[in-house]
């Protein structure tokens, strides 16, 4: 499957991305910088592959909210060394460990499938934590 996206720069770093249906996203130092990018590539890669598997699992709960914290490393050419992946599952049933076990194996199935994940994963440390609030 092929994705295209474009991306006009005006002199300097100031730039407009648009997708095929035609959304668009400032790419700019004080707007979206390059990592924050690719932070949000893994993050709504793995939610779109975790929602996928606890839709399947009949899992409950409010909504998610993933924090993602990259580490790079300033060499020249740069690169990314660690990242932390925290899922926080607002609204399940916390009180059934069985439905915890299922969530916590949603979590590792989006890890698996995840394509930017597993592009990821060949060069940086990839950690994945769950935490239900």
């Amino acid at each position: 499957m092929a994705n295209k996206i474009i991306i006009e720069f005006q002199n300097g770093f100031q730039g407009v991305c648009r997708n095929e249906s035609g959304s668009s996203l400032e790419v700019a130092p004080d707007k979206w910088r390059p990592y924050e990018l690719l932070q949000t590539a893994l993050a709504s890669c793995m939610y779109s592959t975790f929602l996928d598997v606890v839709n399947k699992k009949k899992l409950d709960y409010d909504k998610v909210v993933i924090a993602v914290d990259g580490e790079k490393i300033d060499d020249i050419p740069s690169f990314l060394k660690k990242v932390d992946i925290t899922f926080t599952v607002h609204g399940a049933n916390k009180e059934d460990e069985k439905i915890l076990a299922r969530f916590e194996k949603s979590l590792k199935l989006a890890e698996k499938y995840c394509s930017i994940y597993n592009t990821l994963n060949k060069i940086a440390e990839l950690n994945s934590t769950l935490i239900f609030k």
